[in-house]
């Protein structure tokens, strides 16, 4: 009985030292997943010259058994200026890494970048791929690969010039306060991050030319990403916000680009001015005007799911201007031009212009506008009182590649009287008898 005792003791200690702690034991089990200090890198580093970094990305396994990562490679490869270590462990590959339950790993991202090679992108991107029981994971690290103004979230100082000296990248929203102005000089490249807005409460005065135009966009200047929508907040004009004017710009990817709310004042003096502008790719619309004075010449609008233009109030003046969508690309919610809940109040005057579109009426009115249109092509039901309108195919070269130049069959050839436009959006001269839209025929 004595040995018998002996030996069931013996045993029990034999099996407790035998057995691995729950953190030491490898599960394979698919829902056992990583997680990560963060999901994006992000370098801010400004480099005048050859610039190195590092940064430190901690993995953690939050599951009690043991995880192996199959994999942990960087997108890019051995091309990718990128570089990690794991563990001590160099990449672009590191294999077979085990993390014991409930614990982490460090890699350590490190960015080496020539700022003088003049034909890398602006924003150099790549990704850490972590594939853990065919589970794949991804980690996005992104650099800002040349000299830059960065902008966080801020309030300018008083009347501030951005010159072209080098690019803008703005992070957040900015704001221009009561009473001041931005001065944005040609040529300048505005890069907008993520939800970053221009919020105006004082003056913007944008100063491209034909030889020098500006350019606000999104900040991913890969040839993909150009057409993408909703990408940044848009400019925002507050009510206290007048006199505004942008000349010679591409605005694109914004939710909304332009929004303005109601200015109360009893002159029909334009808030904003647009010249020679080309407004596309929005998620939410590509004008948003409450009751304010708006007027244009030489637009082009197009490439939304919402209204090209909304306008609830006050008055608007439109010359050689091409407002035009069609569904390529997303199902279109609203007509071109939207004329809502203050449309009693708005007067419109269109004139040698374009609205054109896939839908059978171009136009959603709430109430009855004071709308005259003269020398368009437009299509709609709805004419207004004094309208001289062509009810046919303007014929752009093409429509599917969002090329809005006219055919040499276009009925808007030679179709309107001058009205002071000297040229087209891009520049060509305007001759005698002047062709209806943002382009004239070459």
């Amino acid at each position: 009985m004595r040995y018998c005792s002996l030996c069931f003791f013996i045993i029990l200690v034999l099996h407790f030292f035998g057995c691995k702690p729950k953190d030491e034991e490898l599960s394979n089990n698919v829902s056992n997943r990583l997680s990560f200090s963060e999901d994006t890198i992000f370098f801010d580093t400004l480099f005048a010259s050859v610039g190195s970094i590092t940064k430190r990305l901690i993995v953690y396994n939050p599951n009690k058994n043991k995880i192996r990562v199959s994999s942990i490679i960087l997108a890019g490869g051995s091309n990718s200026p990128y570089s990690i270590i794991v563990n001590g462990r160099s990449g672009p590959l590191v294999s077979d890494l085990e993390i014991l339950g409930k614990d982490s790993v460090y890699v350590l991202v490190k960015v080496l970048i020539n700022p003088s090679n003049q034909n890398m992108p602006f924003l150099v991107s790549d990704s850490i791929l972590f594939n853990t029981n065919t589970n794949n994971q991804k980690i996005l690290l992104e650099t800002y690969g040349q000299d830059a103004h960065f902008y966080k979230k801020t309030t300018l100082p008083c009347n501030t010039t951005w010159t072209n000296d080098k690019p803008y990248v703005l992070y957040d929203t900015i704001q221009i306060g009561i009473g001041c102005e931005l001065k944005i000089e040609a040529g300048c490249k505005i890069y907008m991050h993520n939800a970053a807005a221009i919020n105006v409460k004082g003056r913007l005065t944008v100063d491209g030319t034909k030889t020098d135009s500006v350019l606000i966009a999104s900040d991913k200047l890969d040839a993909s990403a150009k057409a993408d929508l909703g990408q940044w907040g848009g400019i925002i004009f507050q009510t206290t916000s007048t006199d505004n004017r942008i000349s010679w710009t591409t605005i694109r990817n914004a939710t909304t680009a332009l929004k303005l709310f109601s200015v109360v004042d009893a002159d029909t003096i334009a808030e904003l001015s647009l010249d020679h502008v080309s407004i596309l790719y929005t998620s939410k619309g590509l004008i948003d005007a409450a009751t304010v004075d708006l007027n244009g010449s030489n637009i082009l609008l197009s490439n939304s799911p919402y209204a090209a233009l909304k306008h609830l109030g006050g008055c608007g003046v439109w010359k050689h201007c091409t407002f035009v969508n069609y569904s390529t690309r997303f199902v279109r919610e609203e007509p071109c031009l939207v004329l809502g809940d203050n449309a009693s109040s708005l007067k419109m005057y269109v004139f040698n212009s374009i609205l054109w579109g896939d839908k059978t009426d171009e136009i959603l009115a709430t109430n009855t506008p004071a709308l005259f249109v003269q020398s368009s092509i437009w299509k709609s039901a709805f004419l207004g009182t004094h309208s001289t309108i062509l009810n046919a195919d303007p014929l752009f070269k093409n429509s599917t590649l969002f090329n809005f130049q006219l055919k040499d069959t276009s009925p808007a050839i030679d179709l309107c009287l001058p009205v002071g436009i000297s040229d087209d959006l891009i520049g060509t001269p305007r001759d005698a008898n002047p062709d209806a839209g943002a382009y004239e025929f070459q």
